[in-house]
């Protein structure tokens, strides 16, 4: 009878954990995921095509990225975003910090469309999805410099700088895990046709196009 019991609560567990996976949100629509090229894009290349330009013809790709912003520049038409590259497969929304990558590449995103200001702040988490363009000068610290850039087609950001501060009390003890704030903003003139939404679904309008 023991065993049938914990068979049993083991399945449950298991079922659970199941519809849970199957009721998860996707970040993006799957109209912006469709042809993003997951495995076979090479970042490295892309990115060292800042430093070293060549002659040969530039290739767009459509990808998915994750990194950490490290400033924003505002323009009459959107914003650019200036991050450091994260892992794609690390969760911002986790009680420990995120892992530091020495040397971590930085590239510029620039989204034709509004983002609410409290999430552009240097710190965040943010996922993106976009197509790849050739190295352009950004200023940083009152010096140009040479960044490969992607011209974003949906943004999925979290308030992780927000959501580590409220997890510790003005003496330094936890108040217990906080999860981040978190949006995700596409344009409305992309082939999906979506607007901005929240974690928990709600829409909002965006301004600008592709």
């Amino acid at each position: 009878m023991k065993e049938e019991s914990l068979m049993r609560v083991i399945g449950l567990v298991t079922m659970s954990v199941w519809l849970s996976a199957c009721s998860t949100t996707p970040m993006f629509p799957p109209t912006i995921m469709k042809d993003v090229e997951a495995n076979t894009f090479d970042a490295k290349t892309w990115e060292d095509q800042a430093y070293h330009p060549s002659s040969a013809a530039f290739v767009p790709h459509k990808v998915e990225l994750a990194g950490e912003i490290i400033r924003v520049i505002q323009k009459p038409d959107g914003v650019v975003i200036l991050a450091e590259e994260q892992p794609l497969d690390t969760n911002p929304t986790s009680s420990q910090a995120s892992p530091q990558q020495d040397g971590a590449p930085w590239f510029a995103i620039t989204f034709k469309g509004a983002v609410e200001p409290s999430l552009l702040q240097a710190g965040n988490r943010l996922t993106v999805v976009g197509t790849t363009h050739r190295a352009g000068s950004e200023m940083l610290g009152g010096a140009p410099r040479m960044l490969p850039h992607l011209m974003a087609q949906c943004l999925h950001i979290w308030n992780t700088r927000e959501s580590e501060m409220a997890n510790f009390s003005y003496y330094g003890g936890p108040m217990g895990h906080h999860p981040p704030e978190e949006r995700t903003f596409c344009l409305e003139g992309s082939t999906a046709g979506s607007s901005p939404s929240d974690s928990q679904g709600n829409v909002k309008k965006a301004s600008g196009g592709s």
